[in-house]
């Protein structure tokens, strides 16, 4: 193609465009500076917990008025093979072992190292600690379809510098399969349950509450901070929770999700996590999970997506993570409005950087860096509309800057668009609104209509 060809098409283009500008002198953006990533490290089911007792005593959250410490009011049902806790404050492993009397439901194997072959289950009014001297490991049984879990319907559980896995007392390893049940984590009814600078490893699997560590319920809260949460089922769930705090976590490994608030979930805060290496999305609001904070996460080598916004998750902010090397996009928007990603470098993701799709609509742009990902930078199709690209760094993607096969509006300023194989392409009538964008040195085209 001629020179003189190419600023042909270029100019008709630009008229179709309603006016963008390609700029041929514009200089480039300093260069995105990557971060440094360990390769993944395979886990000893032997020895899950790798992490030692560091908490600091954080205080039990308080049962219900009337409880005391002194006492514990608990009963062993054996058909149920569950001990039902009815009532006393920051009751430990120990007392609660000498109040049941029963060896094979919970007995201590070694100083701090306890064996749960009975389910535990904490009641209104009624508040468990685990926490070291008293408690260093919790092994939850787990032989075949024969396994321990937790349960807080209505009181408290805190867990505070403590390993909890799955065990399989049969093999000496936690349990690795989670086809036929495993241990689990869950708090619902009013439950409240805390995770403090502990470690949760092989647990759940694929029942409803029974995905590893799970919040249900309206009124039922906590959170979960400075852990390690790896090779759940899904890493940290809730369903219908408001308010939760999930902060500060390495959560890797784990079978599906790393972090999965799902359907009404709200108000919730997600900051400051690594999320990496999950068997799917690191990080999934889905169906209607609205007004929460994605903040200065590191999301990297997930299995699909790396952020993702799902089913009219609605009024939230994405805002200064890192999502890169995940095998498809880096943040996917579906179904979902009125979303806030700004101040995010993403990067070298195996598909687009960011998708907006299925009538997404209002979803705003603003200050992303998004470079080298395998597809596109942006990618806006499948009925998404007025969505506002702002003073975004979008640059070196393998495919196009940005990708628009939508009808909907949208709105193109102040952004840098450069050294894509195509800047700016535009399929479809939908012409955006624009100003003061920078569409430089891109290999084929910088700007293309069809």
């Amino acid at each position: 193609m001629t020179r003189r060809s190419k600023l042909g098409q270029l100019a008709a283009a630009v008229a179709v465009l309603g006016g963008l500008v390609a700029g041929c002198s514009s200089s480039p953006p300093p260069e995105l500076e990557r971060r440094a990533v360990p390769q993944p490290v395979a886990s000893d089911p032997a020895k899950p917990c790798t992490t030692g007792a560091t908490a600091d005593a954080a205080p039990a959250p308080q049962a219900a008025e009337g409880s005391t410490s002194g006492s514990v009011g608990a009963v062993f049902d054996r058909g149920a093979n569950t001990i039902r806790i009815t009532s006393g404050n920051g009751i430990t492993l120990e007392r609660l072992s000498k109040a049941i009397g029963n060896p094979a439901a919970l007995k201590e194997l070694a100083p701090g190292e306890w064996l749960a072959g009975a389910n535990i289950e904490i009641n209104k009014g009624a508040s468990l600690t685990l926490s070291p001297p008293d408690v260093t490991w919790l092994k939850l049984r787990s032989v075949g379809p024969i396994f321990a879990n937790v349960k807080v319907f209505g009181g408290a559980l805190a867990v505070n510098g403590a390993c909890i896995s799955s065990w399989d007392d049969t093999k000496q390893q936690a349990d690795t399969n989670p086809a036929d049940g495993r241990g689990f984590l869950l708090a619902r009814d009013g439950g409240q349950m805390t995770v403090d600078k502990s470690q949760l490893a092989y647990l759940g699997f694929g029942d409803r509450e029974s995905y590893g560590l799970s919040w249900r319920t309206e009124g039922s809260g906590g959170h979960v901070a400075d852990s390690d949460i790896s090779h759940l089922y899904f890493g940290v769930y809730s369903f219908g929770v408001g308010g939760l705090s999930i902060t500060n976590n390495n959560v890797h490994d784990n079978v599906l999700y790393g972090i999965d608030p799902h359907t009404g979930s709200h108000n919730l805060k997600i900051q400051n996590n690594v999320v990496h290496d999950n068997g799917k999305h690191g990080i999934i609001l889905a169906e209607d999970c609205v007004d929460s904070d994605i903040s200065g996460n590191l999301v990297y080598r997930n299995n699909h997506h790396g952020i993702v916004l799902y089913q009219h998750s609605d009024r939230n902010t994405i805002v200064n993570n890192e999502t890169f090397l995940n095998a498809s996009q880096g943040i996917n928007i579906n179904e979902s409005g009125n979303n806030v990603i700004q101040g995010n470098k993403i990067y070298d993701n195996g598909e687009s950087g960011i998708g907006i799709a299925q009538t997404g609509q209002d979803n705003a742009l603003r200050q992303n860096d998004v470079r080298g990902n395998k597809q596109d930078g942006v990618r806006i199709v499948s009925e998404a509309t007025t969505t506002e690209l702002r003073d975004n760094v979008i640059g070196q993607n393998d495919r196009y800057g940005i990708y628009v096969d939508t009808d909907g509006p949208f709105t193109l300023a102040g952004n840098t668009i450069f050294a894509n194989r195509t800047g700016v392409l535009l399929k479809g009538p939908s012409t955006p609104s624009q100003s003061g964008n920078s569409i430089f040195g891109n290999h084929e085209f910088d700007i293309k209509n069809g």
